[in-house]
């Protein structure tokens, strides 16, 4: 509680608390587990009772033995939640705070999105599921129609959010029950922009289960509810292409990226990272990241390297650690293809593929990394036992993140 969780010295437990420091040092000198009684139980409760949602994190991942990095490589975010200022604000007066009530949900989504690839879906995943808890009890509550659009609107996007960010813990199960509410969200306000972005996730986590008929099909199902829209860059390069290139169809491979160049060139789309979490049009750099996936699957290992060189610059210039992994997986992966082996290289990028992601990995990064440790098992040299050595240290701890499932 005191190191862990509030970061203070003994003396300043012993004042918050009311009791004295020497009290304090008996405890921790004691280094065993006892039970605390009357006043100083009573004192101990309240402290936790008292805990904002970092520090409980922090007390909660020492109490379970977690000492893992995950929060040692960020900094610590000292503000509170979206849900606890949203309530603040509320209680300022019940009937004139709506509106307050509601941009603060709004802007929570915005955060979350940019936060989201350098704190990752464990870190902030508590603070959107309160947030939909309290969208939820708002629902019930208010009666304002134009006010209870915009409230299933933010409940729409925290639920897609959630189903994304349950992918990416190998919680499929979940994934796809907050899709199924976000989309039905979305069917209930005519929102097929939102409609298309969930069918885009749900592909995303067909193709991470390794089911790519479904893929494919909920990709297709999306590209409809799109109708060549911004979602549309989205559905085409990471649902469709991906999908198709597990199948190995080169062929449909090549038209889904054009197709979503196309749309990219027609609308503006930005030339940028974009971030993977996002509900506005994804940037160029996103759909190249994408496209060097769906050729390495397909075989098309030249065209695979060749749109990783081209984004590589972009990605390392962003602060998402996962793109930075993966885009050096792909790469690493179509060295080791036919006509274009370079194993020293392909070693070397997944090395450095596993250190840019080691405190936070996600499913996909995990499922990369062992599909290019399966390639170089086949080809046994002193680099390939290099990666093979780095992955092994790297596993233990990325399991609990990305893999909860195996």
């Amino acid at each position: 509680m005191r190191t862990a969780a509030l970061r203070i010295t003994q003396e300043e437990l012993a004042e918050i608390s009311g009791f004295n420091v020497s009290v304090v040092r008996k405890w921790e000198g004691r280094r065993e587990t006892f039970t605390l009684a009357g006043k100083y139980a009573a004192g101990m409760d309240t402290i936790l009772l008292r805990l904002d949602e970092t520090q409980r994190a922090r007390f909660e991942a020492a109490l379970s033995g977690d000492d893992s990095p995950a929060y040692k490589g960020i900094a610590v975010d000292t503000f509170e939640s979206p849900s606890d200022i949203a309530t603040r604000v509320q209680r300022v007066t019940e009937m004139d705070a709506d509106e307050g009530v509601l941009d603060i949900f709004s802007l929570a989504v915005t955060d979350v999105v940019d936060r989201y690839e350098v704190e990752g879906p464990r870190r902030l995943a508590p603070g959107v599921i309160g947030s939909r808890k309290q969208v939820e009890v708002l629902l019930q509550q208010r009666r304002n129609p134009r006010q209870l659009g915009q409230l299933y609107e933010v409940a729409g996007r925290l639920s897609g959010i959630l189903g994304y960010m349950a992918v990416n813990r190998g919680r499929f199960g979940h994934a796809r029950m907050y899709c199924r509410e976000a989309f039905a969200i979305g069917e209930l306000l005519g929102d097929k922009e939102l409609q298309a972005w969930v069918r885009g996730t749900e592909s995303f986590c067909a193709y991470y289960q390794g089911d790519y008929a479904a893929a494919v099909r909920l990709a297709y199902e999306g590209i409809d509810l799109a109708e060549g829209g911004p979602q549309a860059i989205r559905l085409y390069s990471n649902g469709l292409a991906r999908a198709l290139g597990k199948a190995g169809d080169a062929t449909g491979v090549a038209s889904a990226i054009d197709a979503a160049m196309s749309i990219s060139r027609t609308i503006g789309a930005e030339s940028t990272l974009t971030p993977a979490l996002e509900f506005r049009p994804y940037g160029e750099a996103r759909m190249m990241a994408n496209a060097a996936t769906a050729f390495l699957s397909a075989g098309d290992y030249r065209r695979a390297i060749d749109y990783g060189q081209q984004v590589q610059d972009r990605v390392d210039a962003s602060d998402s650690v996962w793109s930075h992994s993966l885009v050096r997986l792909d790469m690493a992966a179509a060295m080791l293809g036919e006509g274009t082996r370079d194993v020293e290289q392909a070693a070397q990028l997944g090395i450095e593929a596993l250190s840019a992601s080691s405190d936070r990995p996600i499913r996909s990064v995990w499922q990369r990394a062992n599909d290019l440790a399966v390639l170089l098992r086949a080809i046994p040299t002193a680099a390939s036992e290099g990666y093979l050595t780095e992955l092994e240290k790297w596993s233990p701890s990325a399991r609990e993140f990305a893999a909860p499932e195996l």
